[in-house]
This record gives C-alpha cells, sequence and structure tokens, in this order.
C-alpha cells in the first residue's frame, strides 16, 4: 500500500502547462485515480470535456464557479453557472464540457477521481467565449 499527503503532493509539482493550475495524482491506477487540484485566487480551469467516463468532485476548501455545457449540432449549449462550496460534491459526465474559477479569497482545493487516461490523452478543450477565463 502506497499512502499519498495531498500537502505534499500539492507543494512538490509545478502547475500543469495545459490546464494552468496543480494537479497532482494521489493514487489509483489505469481505470479510476485520485487527484488534487489546487487554485489560487482567480485561477481558472479552461472548458474542456472527456468522451469516456464520469469524472467525481469533492470541494476540500474554498469556493468557485463550475461551468458546464453540452455540444449539440456543433454548438455548446450552457447551463446555468453553479457556485460550489467547501464540502460540495458532484459528477461530470462524458461529453459533459466543464470549467472552473476560483472566486475566493484563498486557495480552492479540490479532490477528483478520474481515469488516468482523463489528465492525458482524453482531455479536449473548447475554444469559447464563455468560460471560466472571462
Amino acid at each position: 500500500m502506497k499512502v499519498s499527503n495531498i500537502n505534499n503532493c500539492l507543494n512538490s509539482i509545478n502547475t500543469d502547462e495545459k490546464v494552468g493550475v496543480k494537479v497532482a495524482f494521489l493514487t489509483g491506477d489505469e481505470k479510476m485515480s485520485v487527484f488534487a487540484i489546487e487554485l489560487t485566487k482567480g485561477q481558472f480551469i479552461p472548458a474542456h470535456y472527456h468522451k469516456k467516463d464520469i469524472e467525481t468532485y469533492f470541494i476540500l476548501n474554498g469556493y468557485g464557479i463550475v461551468y458546464t455545457g453540452t455540444i449539440e449540432n456543433d454548438n455548446i449549449l450552457w447551463n446555468p453557472e453553479k457556485e460550489v462550496n467547501t464540502g460540495d460534491c458532484f459528477t461530470i459526465y462524458p461529453g459533459e464540457i466543464h470549467g472552473f474559477k476560483n472566486i475566493s479569497e484563498g486557495t480552492l482545493r479540490i479532490i477528483a477521481t478520474a481515469p488516468l487516461i482523463h489528465s492525458q490523452d482524453d482531455r479536449y478543450f473548447i475554444e469559447t467565449q464563455k468560460s471560466p477565463n472571462r
């Protein structure tokens, strides 16, 4: 058994260049892995989606905005923005566009579960005006 510490993992990595925030692999395998995600004040994860399998998110501390939508006939249909706070958890489904923005005064920390491929080959970014960076 391997034990990972979220604080040590996040403190020892650099920002993931593809998403612009810290994303640390904590434990798991190809089918299901646990990641720690850290967004500093004002940071965002750009809108993207995955073709396979679900992701779950648990907000450890801080609060932010989650942007979700779907693609229909080459158009993006955006859902209303949702604010998420410490203790909230939710699921993102295959094909569901999602992005995050930290709107708290401090750090937003998230634990996410997903197949390992979500952090590698199954991540498709959306070029759009409505994105967490607006």
